[in-house]
């Protein structure tokens, strides 16, 4: 079976399993995959959770949007992006530009329940006090961005999640 769709870039919450789901598909189907986090993190001596204890977030962004704008497209590809990128409208387009975008949606406390320590992820919190106010003012901006979006059935179970981003994708 091939992927009718060439790149694939998978937005949303930090959590909600981008990178773990991306990998999956990418490796199923023969796959370059990228983690934008990842890639991050090779241009920057320390986590990303220290730079943003020691950066300020703008320079954070910069940095994401900077390694995202230089980003290789081969022909396929399977990529899977930080939770805050979708701050970045100027690689948001270059992604829009040449992937479909897939919004992996979850409720917040589902999330937090599958997620050991939230507070030992870097997170960009652009203003919001609590984790709870970042995950309201991101959803629109998910929206806004995504080609499709894929809404986790109430009971969680990876094969159920991945069975989901088949239907969409084959």
């Amino acid at each position: 079976m091939s992927i009718k769709y060439n790149r694939i870039c998978f937005i949303g919450m930090s959590g909600i399993g981008k990178s773990s789901f991306g990998n999956t598909i990418a490796k199923k189907y023969n796959l370059p995959f990228i983690d934008t986090d990842t890639l991050i993190e090779a241009n920057i001596p320390i986590s990303i959770q220290d730079y943003l204890k020691t950066n300020p977030e703008e320079s954070f962004l910069n940095l994401e949007e900077k390694v995202v704008l230089e980003m290789p497209f081969p022909e396929k590809i399977i990529i899977a992006t930080g939770g805050s990128l979708i701050y970045c409208k100027k690689a948001m387009s270059y992604l829009k530009k040449h992937c479909t975008l897939i919004y992996l949606k979850d409720s917040l406390t589902n999330i937090q329940n599958r997620t050991k320590d939230f507070n030992k992820r870097g997170i960009v919190m652009k203003g919001s006090k609590t984790i709870q106010e970042v995950y309201h003012n991101r959803l629109n901006l998910y929206e806004k961005w995504s080609d499709i979006t894929i809404t986790y059935p109430e009971k969680f179970s990876i094969s159920s999640i991945i069975a989901l981003i088949e239907k969409e994708i084959l």
